[in-house]
């Protein structure tokens, strides 16, 4: 299997939390859910691997955080399983036909469970009733890129596209949260945008790097090494306030393109229709997960803050209200948005 890696997590964490639920007692950061103690074989399989499928290709942020997020805490094989192309859609939709066992599931984001299925036509699934939502990992801010020996400033890029009265911007794929900051970049500073996409960010940077496109939106977990080597040049971030990570740059609002705005995140889903107690499962997993030391010191390094302990019910209804305000954002956009 291309792209994979297995890794064992930690037996003695997963026995301790087993034994609470079979036990009878629910462990406290179920918060909300409060799902009936059922045995813990009827959680996970036990012998069985579980695959988290990664809709981008290796070496991109979404690997990375899958990577980091599952490499301990579990008694069996993990394998990371890279499925990219079309704005991660192929795999996720792999993971939403998958058998609801809860032992294939998805790294997801704001562009492959909110905004590729809503910008894309036909719709390639659900973003609702395709999945299982199972908890927030962290943030990341999306950074607009520039190749070096451009504009060394985002002033001076606005200035150079409204002279040229277009400018061409690199994307992960149609329906991507890079396809869309683009055109709402375009559209803001009223020039033409020449959206071209790629199959993954890694793909993307290198002809980003080498001068073939203007700009790219991209996480900023990806683009470190570009930075540190002067191929790129960072001019600004579309979160709504600036990055502790990068504080020297300003955001789009600031200088007025309030609409050039997308928080970015990651989190983890199942596949369509897994019952309560596996999806509590992979909660509680996720919970203990991202308290190690190592874990937050390795999503720190691809700049992802930690999200905030809340419970799985927390968690669906924030990918509701994602899901709710981009669908008007994008039928606003129209087709201009599904054709560029």
């Amino acid at each position: 299997m291309s792209h994979s890696e297995i890794s064992t997590f930690n037996r003695r964490q997963w026995l301790q939390w087993s034994a609470a639920l079979t036990a009878g007692t629910a462990a406290p950061w179920l918060g909300a859910q409060n799902a009936p103690p059922v045995p813990a074989k009827d959680f996970l399989v036990d012998g069985k691997h579980v695959t988290i499928v990664v809709g981008g290709p290796a070496g991109g942020a979404t690997d990375g955080v899958a990577r980091v997020a599952f490499s301990a805490q579990l008694d069996r094989e993990v394998i990371v399983e890279n499925k990219p192309g079309a704005g991660g859609t192929i795999g996720s939709k792999f993971v939403s036909v998958a058998k609801n066992d809860g032992h294939t599931l998805l790294l997801g984001h704001i562009g492959t469970n909110v905004l590729s299925p809503l910008m894309q036509t036909p719709q390639p699934y659900d973003p609702r009733k395709g999945f299982t939502p199972i908890g927030q990992i962290g943030n990341t801010a999306s950074v607009l890129l520039v190749p070096a020996g451009g504009p060394t400033s985002l002033q001076a890029a606005l200035e150079q596209w409204k002279r040229k009265g277009t400018f061409s911007y690199a994307s992960t794929g149609l329906g991507s949260g890079a396809q869309l900051l683009g055109h709402l970049l375009a559209d803001a500073v009223q020039v033409k945008g020449l959206h071209v996409p790629y199959r993954g960010s890694p793909f993307a940077l290198q002809d980003l790097a080498g001068g073939r496109v203007d700009a790219m939106f991209v996480t900023a977990g990806a683009i470190g090494s570009f930075i540190e080597a002067k191929k790129l040049v960072p001019l600004a971030v579309a979160s709504a306030a600036r990055s502790s990570y990068y504080p020297q740059l300003p955001t789009l609002r600031e200088v007025g393109l309030q609409q050039v705005s997308n928080e970015g995140w990651f989190g983890l889903f199942a596949s369509a229709n897994v019952a309560q107690p596996i999806a509590s499962a992979w909660h509680a997993h996720l919970h203990t997960a991202l308290q190690q030391p190592q874990v937050v010191k390795q999503l720190q390094g691809l700049v992802v803050d930690i999200a905030s302990s809340h419970s799985q019910k927390a968690y669906a209804q924030f990918i509701d209200q994602e899901i709710n305000h981009w669908t008007r954002v994008v039928a606003q956009l129209g087709d201009a948005l599904k054709a560029a």
